[in-house]
């Protein structure tokens, strides 16, 4: 068995619209917690989901999951799920937008008195994006359980209250690991060596904030370094979950070696699979065992600034 890890969030229903192929795909399983945990299922974590499923989400999606070697722990509300669009303008910029019938975010996000005992002292968790007070009521209940890395919602941080919340949380996080438009809301400056900086001080040990096409930039607090980890060069074909995926295969190579750059390498890996794919489940139709040629050719090109 892998490193065992939980991976805390939400399950969607993602209709992605990509522009610049002009091709749709409808009902395509997803969430961020789901492809955290797919991200490090690649390098064959032992991943438990933990989520909200409300009354409409595919429930012959969710049973293929065991198979997939994804436990779960499920806390069944009655709302319905979340169903976005996910639209890729041209060019590669995006949005989701919640359909009118949508559960909320709020309403779909777990709490930390939903975390049952027998998924405490575990290896590792991510906290994948959810309205902040959810988030921190999570953080708290795994507080010294593990590792535990978090990716922050970014609609939490249009506010200086959530921005301030955001900060406090900080104090219960190893690992953080925003995406540049996260980072920037939340710093408020688009100086990401700067922001990087003051999330460290906040509490962070280690901080890779993702930058789309332009790979990741790693922080080490420790030694006070920057690294820029490029992308793997592959035949991306929908980026939706890919961050999330960056986010699961980063804590579980954190745990396999206890060294960021290698994390971030990993991570990086686990991202490149999931846009090669539609949808969360269909990932694991590629061979991850060519995940180790992958990461040397990530791992060969990291740059120390």
């Amino acid at each position: 068995m892998g490193h065992p890890i939980c991976t805390i969030g939400n399950l969607t229903i993602d209709d992605i619209i990509l522009y610049d192929t002009e091709q749709m795909f409808l009902e395509c399983c997803g969430g961020n917690a789901l492809y955290a945990a797919i991200g490090a299922k690649v390098w064959k974590a032992d991943p438990t989901l933990i989520c909200r499923a409300g009354n409409s989400y595919p429930e012959f999606e969710l049973q293929k999951l065991p198979a997939f070697g994804i436990k779960t722990c499920l806390t069944r509300v009655d709302y319905n799920d979340i169903r976005n669009w996910a639209l890729y303008e041209p060019g590669g910029a995006r949005q989701f937008i919640n359909h009118i019938s949508s559960g909320s975010n709020t309403d779909l996000s777990v709490r930390g008195d939903e975390i049952t005992d027998d998924c405490l002292g575990m290896e590792g968790y991510h906290v994948a994006p959810m309205p902040i007070q959810q988030q921190i009521s999570v953080l708290e209940r795994v507080y010294r359980q593990g590792v535990i890395s978090w990716d922050p919602y970014i609609y939490s941080l249009f506010e200086e209250a959530g921005r301030k919340l955001a900060y406090q949380a900080m104090q219960y996080v190893d690992i953080f690991l925003p995406s540049q438009e996260e980072a920037t809301a939340m710093f408020q400056s688009n100086d990401m060596l700067a922001a990087a900086r003051s999330f460290a001080d906040a509490g962070a040990n280690v901080v890779a904030i993702k930058m789309s096409t332009r790979g990741s930039l790693l922080y080490l607090k420790s030694t006070n370094e920057f690294f820029q980890i490029p992308i793997y060069p592959c035949n991306a074909i929908d980026p939706t979950g890919a961050g999330d995926a960056y986010c699961g295969g980063f804590l579980t190579g954190y745990l396999e070696t206890g060294d960021p750059i290698s994390a971030a390498c990993y991570g990086t890996v686990s991202a490149s699979y999931v846009t090669e794919y539609v949808g969360a489940l269909t990932t694991f139709d590629a061979d991850f065992s060519t995940a180790p040629d992958r990461r040397k050719t990530v791992t060969d090109r990291v740059v120390r600034l």
